[in-house]
């Protein structure tokens, strides 16, 4: 009887360690995650947004099933781990606790060691720590590779988006500047709205841009990034387009964006 008690402890406490096979994303940022390291079978659903085209792993999520991310949605599917980054309900852990399904919140690195745990830590709640560690190794040696190869004496550098914002201290475009050896010219904190005289008056010595090719914003006429003005100040300056994947949230994979800049900086 003892032995066999002990067995049923082993059993119970396994399958309250099993790794997820219903996990469900409710937002394209969180998609990034659960397709970098959940196995396909263990997907129930993405999000909408996990085919959009600064989706960075947009390719792997054809076929798979898609959510709008509603409460009534999701629980339907039967999730035993929902996966979110602003998706869902702002209180979604509480929301879903109540129905007896965890969530797991990634995302808003606002540096790469930051997102380097967030990465092992997904990972682990996925049940796929080998990949996550795997994934981490290669960032490691892309960091170390972009710190041997950094410029001298830090270029000044300015991330501009197509609707004229620009990043400051503590995001992880900041952080991408400076591992790509550069100098972020703007000190302030988080993201500003720049006037667009501002813009145009002092230029650095690299203009990144980010979001100036999308699709939604080639259409939109409003926008800072289509003034005559900007337009003519950035032909006259040196720039290098972003990856629309690569920046479109806040994770490991805006290593692509930093790789991007570096090479811009070694190439003046």
């Amino acid at each position: 009887m003892r032995w066999f008690i002990c067995a049923l402890a082993l059993v119970i406490a396994s399958a309250a360690h099993a790794e997820p096979r219903r996990i469900v994303s409710l937002d394209y940022c969180a998609d990034q995650f659960v397709l970098a390291l959940a196995d396909r079978a263990q997907i129930a659903a993405l999000s909408r947004g996990s085919r959009r085209d600064d989706s960075y792993y947009r390719e792997r999520a054809a076929g798979i099933r898609q959510t709008r991310g509603t409460l009534e949605e999701t629980l339907a599917l039967q999730p035993d781990l929902v996966v979110r980054n602003w998706g869902g309900p702002w209180d979604a852990e509480q929301v879903y606790a109540r129905f007896g399904v965890p969530v797991l919140q990634v995302g808003d690195a606002p540096d790469f060691a930051t997102a380097r745990a967030d990465l092992i830590d997904a990972a682990q709640a996925i049940g796929q720590p080998a990949r996550g560690r795997a994934i981490a190794h290669d960032l490691d040696l892309r960091l170390a590779r972009l710190a041997a190869n950094a410029p001298e004496n830090a270029p000044p550098v300015m991330y501009l988006s197509a609707a004229g914002a620009v990043a400051g201290s503590g995001t992880m475009m900041d952080a991408a500047i400076r591992a790509a050896g550069g100098r972020n010219v703007r000190t302030e904190a988080s993201w500003v709205v720049l006037p667009l005289e501002r813009m145009i008056e002092t230029p650095p010595a690299l203009i990144a841009l980010g979001f100036f090719d999308h699709g939604r914003n080639r259409v939109n006429p409003w926008l800072p990034a289509r003034h005559p003005a900007l337009r003519r100040a950035l032909a006259d300056a040196r720039t290098v387009s972003l990856p629309l994947a690569a920046i479109s949230c806040e994770a490991w994979f805006a290593i692509d964006a930093a790789e991007r800049i570096n090479a811009a900086l070694r190439a003046s």
